[in-house]
């Protein structure tokens, strides 16, 4: 399964899933960030027993923990949106899209940074539209 299109589509309905579910599941926002993570160790624990961590080394390693605490604080913050939402203070279908629309914005900016890759024309007007769905969704 090496069919980029196709990851990108799975992966897009599975994360839209999260937290639809999560709102569903009606539970404070804290509880619901915990369940999420819970399942997404769950999904992938036969994977991580299958790798091998020496043949890493402890750069790779400490740069992957640091993205998973940085991710872990996304999804407290991400499910405190949604929790949010069940509160009534503002729509899911605002604030989510938002928050996952800055994504792709922050990749961009931090390929260029750390990984020279080009801005080309094609990424400018990608993250100009992306600007102009947050402004209209705010």
């Amino acid at each position: 399964m090496n069919n980029a299109t196709l990851l990108c589509i799975v992966t897009g309905l599975f994360w839209a899933c999260a937290p639809i579910l999560g709102r569903l599941s009606s539970v404070n926002a804290m509880m619901m960030a915990v369940l999420i993570a819970s399942g997404s160790l769950i999904a992938i624990l036969p994977v991580a027993f299958s790798q091998n961590y020496a043949e890493a080394g402890s750069r790779a390693l400490m740069f992957g923990l640091a993205g998973g605490i940085a991710n872990g604080i996304g999804l407290l913050v991400f499910y405190r949106l949604v929790a949010g939402a069940n509160e009534g203070l503002w729509e899911i279908s605002r604030v989510l899209p938002i928050s996952l629309i800055l994504v792709p914005i922050g990749i961009a900016i931090g390929a260029k940074i750390f990984f020279n890759e080009p801005i080309t024309t094609d990424k400018v007007v990608g993250l100009t539209l992306a600007c102009g769905a947050i402004w209209f969704l705010k």
